[in-house]
């Protein structure tokens, strides 16, 4: 009976079973050897010397700071995912180090092609912003059947082709980066076609 009672007292002693369910901190971790990240607990015990001053015990610190984490060897969790144009970055689940950081690695999806609906009062008002209103009218003007449909039309589809022929000539005076701000600020509704 008495050495179940000391085994009882000595087991914080030996380390107690790891807690699975404990709070992690998840701006800290470190990657495993089936390259999937650890997170670092919310606590750490740093020894028994802590910002130069000493203690006869081993010094638990709750919220450790960054230096504390690196220490002991927990790097900072970015995940933020990278663009590329026509793209998504989904997650694979994998995890690698990248700058000394922990970084997940992703992989790259084709987006369906987009078709963005624009409100003519908005296009007209950010065109005009630009200084490129006037020669989008004479694009639109040329053409009775075209100014037509824009007399006719409440909102504008990127993928008609009449559309993108406008932007097409926008592209001889304005920058691809002004092109697609004016899309970006024109949008009514986002329908995407698969």
């Amino acid at each position: 009976m008495k050495s179940i009672i000391l085994l009882l007292f000595a087991l914080p002693l030996f380390g107690a079973p790891v807690n699975h369910n404990a709070p992690v901190n998840r701006n800290y971790g470190r990657v495993t050897e089936s390259n999937t990240v650890e997170y670092a607990p919310i606590s750490l015990r740093l020894g028994n010397i802590v910002n130069g001053r000493a203690f006869p015990h081993p010094v638990t610190v709750l919220n450790p700071s960054a230096a504390q984490y690196s220490v002991q060897g927990w790097l900072p969790v970015v995940t933020n995912a990278p663009t590329r144009a026509g793209f998504a970055a989904e997650a694979s689940g994998f995890w690698c180090v990248s700058n000394n950081a922990v970084v997940p690695i992703f992989t790259w999806r084709a987006l369906p092609p987009r078709n963005l609906q624009l409100s003519k009062m908005r296009l007209k008002t950010n065109l005009r912003n630009l200084g490129a209103w006037d020669d989008i009218w004479a694009f639109i003007s040329a053409d009775e059947d075209v100014k037509q449909d824009w007399n006719d039309s409440v909102v504008l589809d990127e993928q008609n082709p009449v559309v993108q022929g406008a932007f097409n000539a926008l592209r001889q005076m304005l920058s691809d980066e002004q092109i697609e701000f004016i899309c970006t600020n024109s949008v009514t509704e986002i329908e995407v076609r698969q």
